[in-house]
């Protein structure tokens, strides 16, 4: 029976896509690399933004000035960013199905429990974990962050749905034991989500109520 719905934050509730993608422009411009699609970029983009420097070439010894051209470009961007349509009613039908809800991102906390508060939906949320709980080297797809969700949420896996938009969101949901769900919206490709095989895909987090009835 399911009792929880735990989601990924970026790309899957909050729409930070194309900021995101045009911050890592400003990083290639700066390290003189060629610059990428979109559709480039949804196809190799990596959950751990250090993953995704490796892939374009920059090392380690690079990486503080790398976020730091990344950030200026954020910052400048971020208001930008809001919640995909029709999210914040499907929070709140979740919650009247009584089904706790979890967020579980491999961003920071600082980040990413401001951006939840700037939105007015921090009360669905009956627990929150992010990258730096765990530390960033146990990020997604490693499973260290939902199950920590999952035993403050007080749920056993076979109880909890995990919703996210990259392939790394569908592996870590397995590797903890949950179901999953995969939203079209955000940074990965369709054809790399199915290719994950997760129980369910979606368009975005509204049409989930209604998946989920369905299944009842």
């Amino acid at each position: 029976m399911l009792k929880a719905v735990m989601f990924d934050w970026d790309g899957t509730l909050y729409n930070s896509v194309i900021p995101t993608y045009e911050s890592y422009l400003v990083v290639m411009d700066a390290f003189g690399l060629p610059q990428v699609t979109l559709e480039e970029f949804r196809q190799e983009s990596r959950p751990n933004y250090h993953d995704y420097y490796l892939y374009l070439g920059i090392g380690e010894d690079d990486w503080a000035t790398a976020d730091a051209a990344w950030m200026d470009c954020y910052v400048r961007h971020d208001k930008e960013c809001v919640l995909f349509d029709g999210t914040a009613d499907a929070l709140l039908e979740l919650k009247k199905m009584h089904l706790k809800l979890g967020l579980v991102s491999g961003g920071s906390r600082e980040r990413v429990t401001s951006e939840v508060s700037e939105q007015g939906i921090e009360a669905y949320f009956d627990t929150m974990l992010f990258g730096d709980d765990v530390g960033f080297e146990h990020g997604k797809p490693a499973p260290e962050t939902l199950l920590m969700a999952m035993e403050r949420a007080r749920v056993a896996a076979s109880e909890v749905l995990y919703v996210g938009d990259m392939v790394e969101d569908i592996l870590m949901g397995k590797k903890a034991g949950t179901k999953t769900a995969a939203v079209l919206c955000g940074f990965a490709t369709r054809q790399l989500l199915i290719r994950a095989q997760p129980d369910f895909v979606l368009r975005d987090v509204s049409t989930l109520p209604d998946a989920i009835k369905k299944e009842v």
